[in-house]
């Protein structure tokens, strides 16, 4: 964008420049000719009037002894009579156009004309054009300097306009590598201080600062919470086993029991998505076959959609190698396809598919289910929320959020689409 800016700013300085020189010239050029076209008429009517030259021969020693503009010089063909400013035709001439010629006489340069008579005698008519020519000269001392300032006022806006562009792409990279790895630690390098875009690089790293202590803050109290919380409940579920053995209604032990797994599991899951967001689980990375994870999960799930008269449609004819962790991918897509059959209706069919476009391979599970609204696809991977307000269903809604998790880890696009009915959950794969 900047070298087409400068390009165009050059191009403009170029014809204006080339314009006042142009426009310069033309008119020194027209109101030169004019001038001595007027005389030259001048003199051929004096000509039709008098057959002789007699007549124009007088017209001119009368002008060259008042030493006025035009100067003339005029020698008849016949009589070899000369008369007017000059003593003879001069010699040394440039050629300004066709037509026109320049010369110095007694310092003074002239533009003039040579008009041939009827007779064949010759007419050479001249004018002044020293004043003329120093305008001229000066007009395009201007035009140069112009150009020149305008040149100078393009390089500097070119490298301003780079200045600016490196550092709002640096701006922009900072703030992508901090999106795609979700490293708040992230900052803005800066390597001077004089420029605007350098206090607001350090502005936006003051406040990166403030947001990775807020939000290592929230996440510590979340952690703490999760560890504090998980050693007396799983000391209370032991105690609970021990007394369901010795009760007389272990039914009631039993409920709470499951209540205390629940919110084992809750604060077990929450503990795992921290510790996917902290990317502390890349160690575990190694070459996985997509394919056969989902097929193993097909597998798994199989007897469970039978029980609700589901099917598994899948068609995986298509390997898809990534390095990653297989745990938590397995996690993952189990997690997507226990949604996929806990929504779905009865007689129903889920259908699995793998496909390789110019963008990837890409896994797609779909149901037809009741789907999810417009409204909650924005918030569906957050923790805890659930689209479904009056939370009937079993379920912490910490699933999906562990699936974006997941997919953040492994650089791994999720996106959740109707299937009409039902919805359609698309994980793409980049190359």
């Amino acid at each position: 964008m900047a070298a087409l800016f400068t390009l165009l700013l050059g191009l403009s300085a170029c014809f204006l420049g080339y314009s006042l020189y142009d426009i310069g010239q033309n008119n020194f050029l027209r109101e030169t000719e004019a001038a001595i076209d007027s005389e030259i008429e001048h003199i051929q009517t004096i000509e039709q009037a008098n057959i002789s030259n007699q007549r124009i021969h007088s017209y001119i020693q009368a002008r060259a002894e008042k030493h006025v503009n035009p100067i003339y010089f005029y020698k008849n063909i016949i009589t070899n009579d000369q008369s007017g400013h000059l003593d003879a035709m001069p010699e040394e001439v440039e050629r300004i156009k066709e037509g026109i010629i320049s010369f110095s006489h007694d310092g003074t340069l002239y533009a003039a004309k040579i008009h041939t008579l009827a007779d064949g005698s010759k007419l050479l008519i001249g004018r002044d054009i020293t004043d003329i020519t120093a305008s001229y000269e000066r007009l395009k001392f201007f035009s140069v300097l112009i150009m020149a300032f305008m040149l100078a006022v393009i390089l500097v806006s070119f490298f301003i306009s780079s200045f600016v562009v490196s550092r709002i792409n640096i701006i922009a990279a900072t703030a992508k590598q901090i999106m795609d790895t979700g490293d708040l630690s992230a900052r803005i390098s800066i390597n001077s201080s004089w420029d605007d875009l350098s206090n607001l690089a350090q502005v936006l790293n003051n406040l990166l600062d403030r947001i990775e202590n807020l939000m290592l803050g929230i996440r510590d109290v979340s952690d703490s919470i999760a560890h504090d919380l998980r050693t007396p409940l799983t000391r209370l579920r032991n105690h609970l086993e021990d007394i369901k053995k010795t009760s007389d209604r272990p039914e009631d032990i039993e409920t709470i029991i499951r209540e205390a797994d629940d919110i084992l599991n809750t604060f077990n899951a929450l503990l795992r998505i921290a510790n996917i967001e902290k990317s502390a689980r890349h160690q575990k990375f190694s070459t996985v076959n997509i394919r056969t994870i989902v097929t193993d999960i097909i597998e798994l799930y199989e007897p469970l959609a039978e029980q609700s008269n589901i099917s598994i449609d899948y068609s995986l004819e298509t390997d898809h190698i990534i390095q990653g962790d297989k745990d938590l991918l397995f996690q993952a897509f189990s997690n997507i396809m226990d949604n996929a059959i806990k929504f779905s209706p009865k007689n129903s069919t889920i259908c699995v598919s793998m496909n390789v476009d110019r963008n990837g391979s890409s896994l797609n599970i779909s149901d037809q289910g009741t789907g999810i609204e417009h409204k909650d696809k924005e918030r569906i991977f957050e923790r805890f929320y659930r689209g479904e307000k009056s939370r009937t269903t079993a379920g912490n809604g910490l699933g999906l959020s562990l699936v974006k998790a997941v997919c953040d880890l492994h650089h791994i696009t999720i996106s959740l689409n109707n299937n009409t009915p039902g919805l359609r959950v698309s994980l793409l794969f980049k190359d």
